[in-house]
């Protein structure tokens, strides 16, 4: 029951499976259990997991598009309370940093308003609906995941997903280098992120190296996310800042994002300037001779 590929699942195609089924299990019992908050979360991260799997294998993999806007789509439909929670969290977060500095009655109406918004959601059934129609797909998905075939195998199989996957990681630091905005940033996070699921799925080509890349990629996977919550944080007070407060309250609520976002951004760059130094080919290059040794040493 683990997030990666092993030698005794006898080829990548049924390592593929095998992890798809694990994954949307987890993801059923979730929904299962009695708690809501709790199952949203775990069924987003899982429909993520199961993206970066089949992104792992995608040239040799026929049912890649479908089977990805799948898993998008079923965790899209479930994520308006998550973001309401997300927006609440992120407003604390911002008051944790300046304790004791801030007027927090002036900017409490802004909480309120995120407050409203969950309660409403929560209330009007959508969770529940949504929840349930999710476990419907995710069962119809995991009866077509025991047939998935890949046209390749061995590290061929996963070869091209890994590099293109680590290249868009490399293009988006350059376009967030050269215009960091928040958009850029998010994009960034993916690409980031979608590398870290990679480096989990073939931990066993090295395990003390894919540690630390690991390691690297869950760091910038956790800041850029906080970066993206500040960044829609202060979207949705600027494009409603009557419903929030005073525009005066609402302008301090936003600089202090800003604020935040920058430091966010420094402490990003020196990881990916690390974990980013390769160009997909020599990463490629890297993690095939890794592969090889794996599968002569076993």
């Amino acid at each position: 029951m683990a997030y990666r590929l092993k030698r005794k699942d006898d080829g990548v195609g049924n390592a593929v499976r095998r992890i798809a089924d694990e994954q949307i299990g987890k993801a059923l019992a979730s929904i299962d259990s009695a708690q809501r908050a709790e199952a949203v979360h775990d069924v987003r991260k899982r429909c993520k997991k199961l993206r970066g799997l089949i992104r792992l294998v995608r040239p040799a993999f026929g049912g890649y598009s479908d089977e990805n806007a799948a898993f998008r789509d079923t965790a899209r439909m479930i994520s308006g309370a998550r973001d309401a929670k997300v927006m609440q969290d992120t407003y604390d977060l911002l008051m944790s940093d300046h304790d004791g500095s801030l007027d927090r009655t002036a900017l409490g109406p802004i909480r309120r308003q995120f407050t409203m918004e969950r309660k409403s959601r929560i209330e009007d059934g959508d969770v529940d609906d949504h929840l349930d129609e999710a476990r419907e797909r995710l069962v119809e998905a995991r009866e077509r995941a025991q047939s998935w075939t890949l046209d390749d195998d061995g590290w061929d199989a996963v070869a091209g997903g890994l590099k293109k996957t680590y290249g868009r990681a490399v293009d988006a630091a350059e376009k967030a280098r050269d215009c960091p905005d928040g958009e850029q940033f998010h994009e960034l996070r993916k690409r980031a992120k979608y590398h870290w699921y990679h480096c989990r799925l073939l931990e066993n080509l090295w395990p003390d190296m894919m540690a630390t890349r690991k390691h690297a990629a869950k760091q910038l996977s956790d800041i850029l996310g906080d970066h993206h919550d500040l960044h829609v944080f202060a979207g949705r007070l600027a494009q409603d800042p009557d419903g929030f407060g005073s525009s005066a309250d609402v302008e301090v609520a936003i600089g202090l994002a800003r604020a935040r976002q920058a430091r966010l951004e420094a402490q990003a760059w020196p990881i990916l300037n690390r974990m980013l130094v390769q160009q997909p080919k020599v990463l490629g290059q890297h993690f095939e001779a890794l592969w090889n040794v794996w599968q002569k040493d076993g």
